[in-house]
């Protein structure tokens, strides 16, 4: 309702007023009638108030005056003027301190005046519409940069241990927008995250994280559960209450409806305060190594002693050297199955999997010595659905996914074996190959070798392929990449000097292409060898 107050001195024209216009019917509430404008100042000080008529010739406090104190002191009353005939001087002095509208008493259709009103209460409601909307735009405005600032806590407090009286400090600041204790401490992985980044699906990684986090928070919303905040490579952290699985697996079937990803989550509850996050949110990353063993389960909950500090011995080595020699794919892929089942088997203690990595890493150890006794080389094998031995162990989510690629490039390392024993390259591609090899930390053209053997580019490039069974660029990389690995080892030398040492003036750029083929980057690399 549009309240309304009627101020006029006359007692027959506020009779009128009142009785020949249905306020109520037309959305009017009368709050009162004043005889003058001290009489209306007095209502106003105790009643709300959106229109005031008036009448502009009355006693004590006439219109013009009682305008100027309401425009001072309630600024959004609309006002309707009351005049005579000659009364235009004072109507002209009213419009200009901001009176809506006039009209005439003594020639006042109710109509004419119903419709000025009408025409009032609809302004009315625009504004007090829009002033809604600021009002709305500005709390929301207040309630995200608080979502912002608590958010950069958060991640904080899940990422870095903050002091009880930092982490207590923070927990009452923001109170209000946090659950009550207890929490639970959730981290979401999202499943091959570099293959989706580099799938390109989502146009830009930015993009990626950003509409999974939109899910997340609308998820989260109709819930009324906590907050969440971008961990970095594909994780997310995220406190709610306790009892926060149903929510969990909402949001892994979402996102794989939506945008065809599969997540998982690791948990830890109960948190009982802030300063516990940081620790919470390392034993909800603890929980998510279990889908090394099993890759069906998407929300992992948090248990003590969930791996083991040690890994079985490899066994029988000399085993693993007789089948390769023997070229025994069967017996090759039997004891890479057998070695995945026995980390599976029930009952038997389950390592951390970077130990159990490292088991894997010292089977393509030996396929790597063996080659080498055959005077041959692990990297010159062509990828296996486009990766390399070690790349695999290294990324590889789950154990299984680790053994069935290896049973897979089994065959690819046999072939490799029988094609080098029947085959060398004929004496011009040796000589491309030792060009190569003695030329590869310098810039050079391809046609440049060509040259030297007398042969056309693309002619060399077709016959090199056919010979070795790789392309020159990839025979440059391998050779690149063996020296690169000699040199991660002496510390001594910067990241950057490697890459400039076998010809990549771009350091970003080398690191990327290690990566590649190691599966980890140089600087982790240099780490794992040397320490």
């Amino acid at each position: 309702m549009t309240k309304l107050l009627l101020v006029e001195d006359e007692f027959l024209v506020r009779l009128g007023l009142k009785t020949f216009i249905p306020w109520e019917e037309f959305g009017f509430e009368l709050i009162g009638e004043a005889v003058d404008g001290l009489d209306a100042l007095a209502i106003l000080a105790e009643k709300p108030c959106d229109l005031l008529i008036t009448d502009i010739s009355m006693p004590n406090m006439d219109g013009i005056s009682l305008m100027e104190r309401v425009k001072e002191l309630y600024p959004h009353i609309k006002i309707l003027i009351l005049s005579n005939y000659n009364d235009f001087g004072y109507v002209r002095r009213a419009l200009q301190l901001g009176a809506s509208d006039y009209i005439l008493k003594l020639t006042m259709q109710p109509e004419d005046l119903q419709t000025k009103l009408q025409q009032m209460q609809a302004e009315i409601e625009n504004e007090r519409k829009k002033q809604e909307e600021t009002l709305l735009l500005n709390r929301n405005a207040v309630q995200f940069r608080q979502e912002i600032t608590i958010e950069k806590h958060l991640r904080d407090l899940l990422t870095m241990q903050y002091s009880k009286r930092e982490a207590d400090d923070l927990s009452e600041e923001y109170a209000n927008l946090l659950p009550p204790f207890p929490w639970t401490v959730s981290v979401m992985k999202i499943e091959r995250y570099e293959s989706v980044v580099d799938e390109n699906r989502f146009k830009s990684e930015k993009l990626l994280r950003f509409s999974v986090m939109n899910i997340l928070r609308e998820i989260m919303r109709k819930y009324k559960a906590g907050h969440i905040v971008e961990l970095g490579g594909g994780r997310f952290g995220m406190i709610s209450s306790t009892g926060a699985e149903p929510m969990l697996q909402e949001m892994t079937e979402c996102i794989q409806r939506y945008l065809k990803l599969s997540v998982y989550f690791g948990t830890y509850s109960p948190v009982e305060r802030a300063y516990d996050l940081h620790e919470a949110c390392k034993f909800a990353d603890e929980a998510l190594l279990e889908r090394f063993y099993n890759d069906s389960n998407r929300v992992i909950h948090y248990s003590e002693q969930m791996f083991a500090d040690h890994a079985l011995p490899i066994t029988s080595q000399d085993d693993w050297l007789d089948a390769m020699a023997r070229q025994d794919q069967e017996a090759l892929e039997n004891a890479i199955r057998n070695m995945a089942e026995t980390y599976l088997e029930e009952g038997v203690p389950r390592p951390y999997p970077d130990l159990v990595r490292e088991r894997w890493l010292h089977i393509v150890h030996l396929f790597e010595v063996f080659l080498q006794h055959k005077g041959g080389d692990l990297y010159s094998i062509e990828p296996y659905e486009g990766s390399y031995p070690h790349h695999v162990v290294r990324t590889a989510e789950s154990i299984q996914e680790i053994s069935e690629w290896l049973m897979g490039w089994i065959a690819v390392f046999l072939e490799h074996l029988r094609s080098s024993a029947v085959h060398q390259p004929r004496p011009e591609i040796r000589a491309v190959q030792r060009m190569i090899e003695e030329k590869y930390s310098t810039s050079f053209k391809m046609s440049d070798l060509a040259k030297e053997v007398n042969f056309t580019e693309p002619y060399l490039s077709s016959l090199f392929k056919k010979e070795t069974g790789e392309t020159m660029i990839d025979y440059m990389i391998r050779i690149r990449m063996k020296k690169a690995r000699e040199l991660l080892k002496d510390p001594n030398v910067k990241i950057y000097e490697v890459a400039d040492a076998i010809g990549y003036s771009d350091p970003n750029y080398f690191a990327k292409l290690f990566k590649k083929i190691e599966g980890i980057y140089p600087q982790e690399y240099r780490k794992r060898y040397i320490h």
